[in-house]
C-alpha cells in the first residue's frame, strides 16, 4: 500500500469516518468482498463484523489492502456508483458527468481511477442499476479511495435519488451469452459490403467523419447487422469480417458481450433514440416510460416539468452551473484580468461583485499571453493577502495560504484534433478538475485555421458543446469585439445565439484611468443589460534583472467615495491609477538615488527639489505627498530619526541606516 493511498484516506468525509461501519478488502478484480479485521468475510447486515475507520485503515495498510464503508439502513447515506469500462459508450460517460454536477456532493474517483463514487444523503431501499449507474443506500459495501473529485460536504439529495430510481426501471437486460454456432453469416456480410448506405460505409470501416469514437461506430454497425443475422454470436462473427472488426479490441469477449447487449437494448427500446450512438435523452438521466408509440418524441406534461431539476447558478444570476458562455471586448478593456479574477473567486468560493459563488474547479487554458499569467496570479495573491495584512507587500512574496486555486494548462493543445480533446478530458477528469469552469483564452487562437466570419465556426461550437457534455460545468470563452463594437462579438453572427451567457467588457479609451465596466449582454433565465464598474489597481510584484520594478494589475470594485475601503491598501483616492503607479516608482527610485549619494531626504526637502527633477517627471506637490504616503503605507519607505535639523528622513526599507554616511 503506497503512502499516497493511505494519505488520501484522510480526505474521506468525516461524516463517514466517524461511523463504525468500515471493513477491509483486497480490492482485486476477482475479490472485492468486504472482510473483518481478521480477514474473514464481513456481512452487510451484521454490524459485529465491521469496525472503526481508524482500525480499518491500520489493518488495510498492514496488508496492502483497501478500506470501504458498509451502507446500512440505519445511516443517512446513499452512494451513486458510476462505472466506466472499456467500451462504455460516450453517452453514458456524459450522463455520469451530469449526475456528478447535479448531485453537487462529495465525489471521489473509484479504485480503478475510471469511475466515480458520489455520496449523498437519502434512502432508496434496495439498490438499482442501469447503464453503468448503481444507486445504493443499504446492504452494500463501497471501497472508498479518498481520491477527491469534488471536495464538498455530503449533501441531502433525496429528491434527486427518487427521480433517478424512478427512471432506472426497468433494469437493463442481462449481458448477452455469446454461445451457438461460432461462424459468421457470409450472406449478410456480402449484403453489407454491397450496401450503398450507412451499413455499407460502416462495414467498409468508414466512420471517422460521423462518430466521436470507433466504439460508437461499432455499436451502430452491430445494430444494423442484428436484423439480418440469426443470433448475437453470428452477428458478432459477421461484424469481425468488417473493416471495424479488425482492431484488437474486437477480439475481447467482454467487449463483444457489452456491445451486443447495448445494441439489443437500443433496438428493443427505440432504435431511433441513439442514431449514430449519440442519443441525448431529454431527461437528466433516462427517459421515463415509453409513450404509446415509441417512434414518437416524449411529451412532458406539467407534472414531468415539475420533476425537472431547478436552474442552478455557478455565479448567481450571471453564469449558470452548466453551459457555454463568453467574455469579450476590445483590446485594452482588461477582459483577461477580469476573467482571472472571476476564476479565482470561483475556485475559492468567494463572492464576486456581490454575486454569490458556488465553489468549483477552475481551469485556465491561455492560447496567448502565457508569459503574463504568473505575474497576474502573483499580483492577485498579493492583493488578497494585503487585505488582511498590508505588511505582506514589503517582501512582495505572497503567503502560501493565499492562492488563486486555478489550474493553468500551457501545453500546446489543438482543440480541433479529437486526440487532444480526449487527452484534455482525461486529464481534467482523472485529476479532479472536471465539472467546474474551463476558460479558453482566446476563441480566435483556439480556432486557428477557421474563417471566424463564416458558419465554419459552428465546428468550434460543436467542439465546445462536446467538451461541456463530457466535462460538465461551464466552458468560458474569451473573445474580441468586432470592428463595430456596437454589433457585439467579432465574427460569425451565430456565435451570440450559441452562448448561454455573454459578458462584454467596455472602457473609455480616451481616459487614462484604469477603469472599465462589464455588461451582462446575455443571461439565459436571468436579467440582461446589467452593468458593473471595476477598477484596475497596480501592484508591484518584484524587481527584474535590470533593477527595474515589475508590476501587474488586479481587479477591484470601484470606490464608494472619499476614504472608502481604507483598510484595503490597493484602493486609492487618486483618480488616475496608472499615473499613481508611475509616481510611486519614480519617487521610490529618486529617494534611493539621493540616499546612495549620502543624503537623508525628508518629504519637505523632496518637495523643494521637485523643480530639479521636472525634466524626468513633473510632479505636483499633492502627487508627491500622495506617493510618499503610499510608499510608506506599503512598507517601502519608513521615517527614520537623524535627518536634517533633527527631522525624520525617508529611508528605503532595504537599505541600511548607514547608507547615507
Amino acid at each position: 500500500m503506497s503512502d499516497s493511498t493511505t494519505e488520501r484516506w484522510a480526505h474521506i468525509p468525516s461524516e463517514l469516518r466517524e461511523r463504525p461501519q468500515w471493513c477491509i478488502s483486497p480490492g482485486l478484480d476477482g475479490d472485492k468482498a468486504p472482510r473483518s479485521l481478521d480477514g474473514r468475510l464481513a456481512s452487510s447486515t451484521n454490524p459485529s463484523t465491521w469496525s472503526s475507520f481508524e482500525a480499518a485503515c491500520a489493518a488495510a495498510a498492514e496488508r496492502g489492502w483497501h478500506v470501504g464503508f458498509m451502507l446500512h439502513e440505519s445511516d443517512p447515506f446513499a452512494c451513486i456508483d458510476l462505472d466506466v469500462k472499456d467500451g462504455t459508450p460516450d453517452v453514458h460517460i456524459q450522463r455520469h458527468q451530469r449526475i456528478i454536477v447535479e448531485a453537487d456532493s462529495y465525489t471521489e474517483l473509484s479504485r480503478s481511477g475510471r469511475g466515480w463514487h458520489v455520496f449523498v444523503n437519502g434512502a432508496i431501499g434496495k439498490g438499482r442499476r442501469r447503464d453503468g449507474v448503481e444507486v445504493y443506500s443499504q446492504e452494500r459495501f463501497i471501497i472508498c479511495t479518498g481520491n477527491v473529485v469534488r471536495d464538498q460536504p455530503i449533501a441531502e439529495r433525496q429528491a434527486l435519488l427518487t427521480n433517478m430510481v424512478a427512471q432506472m426501471t426497468p433494469e437493463a437486460p442481462p449481458e448477452i451469452d455469446l454461445t451457438g454456432d461460432d461462424v459468421p453469416d457470409y450472406a449478410a456480410a456480402a449484403q453489407a459490403a454491397e450496401d450503398e448506405g450507412e451499413l455499407g460505409r460502416l462495414f467498409c470501416g468508414d466512420w471517422q467523419d460521423r462518430y466521436e469514437s470507433q466504439s460508437e461506430a461499432d455499436l451502430a454497425l452491430i445494430k444494423l447487422l442484428l436484423p439480418i443475422t440469426e443470433s448475437p454470436l453470428e452477428c458478432w462473427r459477421t461484424f469481425r469480417l468488417s473493416g471495424l472488426g479488425k482492431r484488437e479490441k474486437a477480439e475481447r469477449r467482454d467487449y463483444a458481450r457489452s456491445t451486443m447487449a447495448l445494441a439489443i437494448q437500443h433496438l428493443h427500446n427505440d432504435a431511433a433514440a441513439l442514431v449514430h450512438g449519440k442519443a441525448m435523452r431529454d431527461g437528466l438521466f433516462w427517459s421515463g416510460p415509453a409513450p404509446h408509440n415509441e417512434r414518437h418524441f416524449r411529451l412532458l406534461l406539467d407534472g414531468d416539468l415539475e420533476r425537472q431539476p431547478p436552474l442552478r447558478w455557478l455565479v448567481k444570476r450571471v453564469i449558470p452551473d452548466a453551459g457555454i458562455g463568453a467574455i469579450y471586448g476590445d483590446s485594452g478593456t482588461f477582459k483577461s484580468f477580469l476573467t482571472l479574477d472571476l476564476l479565482a473567486h470561483i475556485a475559492n468560493g468567494q463572492e464576486w461583485f456581490d454575486h454569490r459563488i458556488k465553489q468549483a474547479p477552475a481551469v485556465y487554458v491561455p492560447f496567448e499571453g502565457q508569459g503574463g499569467v504568473p505575474s497576474r496570479v502573483k499580483a492577485w495573491r498579493l492583493a488578497q493577502a494585503a487585505q488582511r495584512n498590508p505588511e505582506v507587500l514589503m517582501s512582495v512574496v505572497p503567503p502560501e495560504d493565499v492562492r488563486t486555486n486555478i489550474a493553468v494548462i500551457m501545453d500546446p493543445i489543438n482543440l480541433r484534433e479529437k486526440e487532444d480533446r480526449d487527452t484534455l478530458v482525461e486529464t481534467l477528469t482523472e485529476n479532479g478538475w472536471a465539472g467546474g469552469v474551463m476558460c479558453i483564452d482566446t476563441l480566435a487562437h483556439a480556432s486557428a485555421g477557421l474563417d471566424e466570419n463564416s458558419s465554419a465556426m459552428a465546428e468550434m461550437i460543436s467542439i465546445f458543446r462536446d467538451l461541456q457534455l463530457r466535462l460538465g460545468g461551464v466552458i468560458l470563452l474569451i473573445h474580441h469585439s468586432g470592428k463595430d463594437a456596437s454589433r457585439g462579438m467579432r465574427g460569425w453572427s451565430g456565435l451570440h445565439a450559441a452562448m448561454d451567457f455573454v459578458i462584454e467588457c467596455q472602457r473609455d479609451k480616451d481616459s487614462a484611468a484604469l477603469a472599465a465596466e462589464f455588461v451582462l449582454t446575455k443571461v439565459k433565465d436571468g436579467t440582461s443589460g446589467v452593468s458593473t464598474k471595476f477598477l484596475l489597481q497596480p501592484v508591484q510584484i518584484g524587481i527584474d534583472e535590470d533593477g527595474d520594478y515589475m508590476s501587474s494589475l488586479v481587479v477591484v470594485p470601484p470606490l464608494a467615495g472619499d476614504g472608502a475601503d481604507s483598510d484595503n491598501p490597493f484602493r486609492t483616492e487618486v483618480d488616475d491609477a496608472a499615473e499613481a503607479n508611475d509616481d510611486d516608482a519614480f519617487v521610490d527610485e529618486w529617494v534611493r538615488e539621493e540616499v546612495m549619494t549620502g543624503k537623508r531626504p525628508t518629504g519637505r526637502w523632496l518637495d523643494a527639489q521637485r523643480v530639479h527633477v521636472a525634466g524626468r517627471r513633473n510632479l505636483t506637490q499633492k502627487r508627491l505627498r500622495a506617493a510618499i504616503d503610499r510608499l510608506k503605507g506599503v512598507g517601502r519607505l519608513e521615517d527614520t530619526p537623524g535627518g536634517p535639523s533633527g527631522a525624520k528622513w525617508l529611508r528605503p526599507v532595504d537599505l541600511p541606516t548607514g547608507g547615507a554616511d
